[in-house]
């Protein structure tokens, strides 16, 4: 008994090439001095575990 087995992807060939328009770095965000100070006060502030995590989260200040 002989079993035939078919391909499941398109030959190697046949499928689509890559763009290779190198697309635009995205602008960094800036902050102003007031808003990195207002930062900066709240999170002396927290007092609690978690709270200046909670607010690197809140403001975005974390990579994800």
């Amino acid at each position: 008994m002989t079993t035939e087995i078919l391909p499941t992807r398109p030959a190697f060939e046949a499928l689509p090439r890559p763009d290779p328009e190198v697309l635009e770095r995205p602008k960094r965000r800036r902050f102003t001095k007031e808003y990195r100070l207002a930062i900066l006060r709240e999170a002396d502030a927290c007092t609690r575990k978690g709270e200046v995590g909670a607010l690197l989260r809140r403001e975005g200040g974390t990579r994800r």
